[in-house]
């Protein structure tokens, strides 16, 4: 049982790490919800701007999104921003 309960947890843990920075916001930021990959590109010019306004949105649906500052440096690497 242990067996099983650990190897859940790592297959899940792999999972969640494949699906991190871009592919986890575009689902929102698909230009209906949110802006799109190219409005965001032409907002922020740097990872840091972007990371930064992410944290301060006050937008509910970036709640989730701004605690996890690693996603959003994957999310502006995935974006073209350095």
């Amino acid at each position: 049982m242990k067996k099983l309960a650990l190897t859940l947890v790592l297959v899940l843990g792999f999972a969640s790490l494949a699906f991190a920075g871009w592919d986890k916001c575009q689902g929102c930021h698909s230009g209906k919800t949110a802006p799109d990959k190219a409005a965001l590109t032409a907002k922020f010019k740097t990872a840091d701007e972007f990371v930064k306004a992410s944290k301060e949105s006050k937008s509910p649906m970036m709640k989730a999104a701004s605690a996890d500052e690693a996603g959003l440096k994957a999310a502006a690497a995935d974006l073209g921003l350095k």
